[in-house]
């Protein structure tokens, strides 16, 4: 796999007066070129704060990517990675990669896109910031992704204002923003949060027909398990700020390890098969101002030992390319293979 985004330690904290709130606390991860991967977690876990992170766009202050953090981009294959975390986030460099390079598809379309300006003209504001192109060359741009998205009569819809649009609609038009420069990165943010199970369909199907078609990666955040299900290709489980489980997609949903993912795949009825009682995770998220020591999930965790109260697991391979933060798999994680008989003289 050719990697594109590389994640190393990512830390994003909140200073406020009540005190530190460490959004996402030592994260890692990797997306690779052409490959999607999902986010997971409950609301709250640093899903959106890693996505603005990676985008730069964390509001300072009082927010702050901590030193020692690395968000290194692989801009062109066999050239050494830009490190997004040193450049400034206003400046003129980072303003070249958000929005062209890496693109980003927000929750609610209807607060991300302008009220008093038509759909056209926010989509050409876009394409003339990062292209070199007229504004009829950028109309005729906007038209076209309209009509990529799935809008039908582009270029009547092009001169329509968000409030004339359904809410489907409106996220077509995000996606068609987002694309409008051929990122190699979309960032999507609970892409298809309020729409209806039909309508989610439809712009789970688009958004992996326009990566085969413009060859993007994707990092899809959501608190779906079903969505990354049909979508992703790896997976990284949050919770309070940190990647619990790490892997890929159909590891995860086969033989989920941490205690936290099988709690999530148990919550989720069963369309088939025998009717039974959900099982929900037992008490609460911890309050972030006042963390546990050791494991975050130890007291909800129906398998917390000793060790949970005390220390935080690391992220470690407990199967082959499987990855996850919890003290049952240490010694699976520690195990070292049989050395191999020596070879005949």
């Amino acid at each position: 796999m050719v990697k594109l985004i590389e994640v190393k330690n990512l830390r994003t904290s909140f200073y406020t007066e009540d005190g530190v709130v460490k959004a996402v606390d030592g994260v890692d991860f990797t997306i690779d070129r052409q490959k999607t991967l999902g986010i997971v977690g409950e609301s709250g876990c640093g899903k959106s704060i890693t996505s603005l992170s990676i985008m730069g766009l964390i509001p300072v202050p009082p927010g702050r990517i901590e030193q020692g953090s690395e968000i290194l981009y692989y801009r062109n294959e066999g050239e050494p990675p830009i490190d997004l975390t040193q450049l400034d986030a206003k400046g003129k460099e980072y303003r070249s990669i958000r929005g062209n390079e890496i693109a980003m598809i927000f929750q609610e379309p209807m607060t991300s896109l302008n009220p008093v300006y038509t759909i056209g003209n926010q989509i050409i504001e876009a394409v003339m910031l990062h292209q070199n192109v007229s504004k009829k060359e950028a109309r005729d741009r906007a038209i076209a992704m309209l009509e990529a998205v799935g809008i039908p009569l582009p270029d009547q819809r092009v001169d329509e204002y968000p409030h004339q649009l359904s809410g489907g609609m409106r996220q077509r038009v995000m996606i068609a923003m987002a694309l409008s420069c051929n990122p190699t990165l979309l960032v999507a943010d609970e892409p298809t949060t309020a729409l209806d199970v039909t309508i989610q369909a439809q712009i789970l199907e688009l958004m992996k027909g326009l990566q085969d078609k413009f060859h993007m990666s994707i990092m899809m955040i959501t608190h779906n398990l079903g969505v990354v299900a049909e979508t992703a290709d790896d997976i990284a489980v949050m919770y309070l700020g940190k990647v619990v489980e790490y892997t890929d997609v159909r590891s995860l949903f086969r033989d989920p390890l941490h205690p936290y993912t099988q709690g999530l795949l148990e919550s989720i009825p069963a369309l088939t098969g025998e009717k039974k009682r959900l099982v929900p995770i037992k008490g609460m998220v911890p309050d972030p101002f006042n963390i546990p020591p050791g494991c975050p999930f130890e007291p909800r965790c129906p398998h917390a030992m000793d060790i949970c109260r005390q220390k935080m697991p690391p992220l470690t391979e407990a199967r082959k390319g499987h990855r996850t933060a919890c003290w049952l798999y240490e010694d699976e994680a520690n195990a070292k293979p049989e050395s191999a008989p020596a070879a005949a003289e």
